[in-house]
């Protein structure tokens, strides 16, 4: 009985081992595998962020199958064949209820293995919380928000995503004020002006489109330019569009007045930078 209790502890040891053992050699293996399949079903090579993403996860899954056959292999030791279904049986009922959430969890994150929801290093939106995606784990989804805050999201809870990082374009949109006094020539200026910024900037997807939302008119219009730019370049597209919008309503305003005008008719840019000129 003494000698069975020692060679029972010895195999113990000795899973142990090559648990250990395991984990630190067949989780890369398995990373390559996994890697290699998921490629073949694609025509497209695998983004860098993508296959950061597979190589966590499939590590993760790797560990975790490794650990829970060493414990199922030395609970075998003490309980018969018989016995041991009957307590994994009895196990997996409760652990299934009692740790329902703990499960979700985990099986979501195996699934991200094969669905290309999100990758490291894209930004996304769970819950309303935008984030740039910094770890992907089996159980969790780190985000890192624009303000510095770390979020540890349960994969079991996402439910839906927005991936920013997906985007076929980036808006490039802006909101103007004109003077309703020479809608026609500031409309036409303007016009001549998104036809120039389309043959002269390339990352626009296509030409900028003049628009008035509310169709309101007063003393002044409020227009609104729909521009598309290629996705990234929203931020860039739309500072060159303002010089040049800008540009043009400087010239409309030079071209409107005149000697006996009234001086506090002129639009806003030009009664703004008197002061500065006068400076």
């Amino acid at each position: 009985m003494v000698w069975a209790n020692y060679q029972n502890l010895a195999l113990i040891l000795l899973y142990a081992g090559l648990a250990w053992i395991g984990i630190r050699v067949l989780p890369p293996m398995a990373s390559r595998a996994v890697l290699a399949a998921t490629q073949s079903q694609r025509a497209r090579p695998l983004s860098s962020k993508r296959i950061a993403t597979i190589n966590r996860l499939s590590r993760d899954l790797t560990r975790f199958v490794i650990v829970l056959t060493a414990l199922i292999a030395a609970v075998a030791l003490y309980v018969d064949s018989r016995g041991l279904f009957t307590f994994l049986g009895l196990f997996s009922a409760a652990f299934g209820l009692g740790a329902r959430p703990l499960v979700s969890d985990y099986m979501s994150g195996a699934v991200y293995l094969f669905e290309d929801l999100f990758a490291i290093g894209d930004k996304v939106e769970v819950f309303g919380i935008e984030g740039m995606v910094e770890d992907v784990r089996l159980r969790t989804t780190v985000l890192r928000a624009p303000s510095g805050e770390l979020y540890f999201i349960p994969n079991g809870e996402i439910r839906a995503v927005r991936n920013f990082a997906r985007g076929t374009f980036s808006d490039a949109n802006l909101h103007l004020k004109v003077p309703a006094k020479n809608l026609d020539e500031v409309l036409a200026l303007l016009e001549e002006t998104l036809v120039t910024a389309r043959a002269e900037m390339p990352q626009l997807l296509e030409r900028p489109k003049l628009l008035s939302v509310d169709g309101a008119i007063g003393d002044t219009v409020d227009l609104t330019v729909l521009a598309k730019a290629e996705y990234g370049h929203g931020p860039e597209t739309r500072r060159q569009l303002m010089h040049r919008v800008q540009h043009a309503l400087n010239q409309t305003a030079a071209h409107a007045h005149h000697p006996g005008d009234d001086p506090h008719q002129q639009p806003r840019q030009a009664s703004e930078q008197e002061p500065k000129h006068g400076a």
